[in-house]
């Protein structure tokens, strides 16, 4: 069981995640159950070995008032704390600089895993 505190009254649930293309990198990404894919900011994927011009596969994506199309790449891993995926798709996206965030966690990884959320506490749970 992996277990990642978190402040309790944070207005976002950020968490240190470790990715890993052809280098591994950590970074600050934000929990969110609403978004299907987890995704990395371009800027990142760039550190970690990842080239747009040899990109493969693109994935459309949506918000509330837009769609937007994005590269889909398979990480060798990605880990929140001690839960580690292996081979798991991301997109890549440019995400705006003002939410000091890396990336996304979304549900691809999170359904990996039985995830607990305790507010009061400020404790994510993973289980396999």
């Amino acid at each position: 069981m992996t277990v990642a505190p978190f402040p309790p009254n944070a207005p976002v649930l950020l968490f240190d995640c470790t990715i890993e293309f052809h280098t591994k990198l950590t970074l600050i990404m934000a929990l969110d159950t609403g978004s299907s894919y987890t995704v990395i900011r371009e800027a990142a994927a760039r550190k970690i070995g990842f080239e747009l011009d040899k990109v493969q596969e693109w994935v459309t994506l949506g918000d509330a008032s837009q769609h937007h199309i994005a590269p889909k790449v398979t990480l060798k891993s990605f880990s929140l704390a001690d839960a580690k995926i292996d081979s798991l798709d991301v997109l890549i996206y440019t995400l705006p600089e003002e939410h000091g965030i890396d990336g996304i966690i979304g549900l691809n990884f999170l359904r990996q895993f039985n995830i607990g959320l305790d507010f009061k506490q400020g404790i994510l749970t993973l289980n396999r």
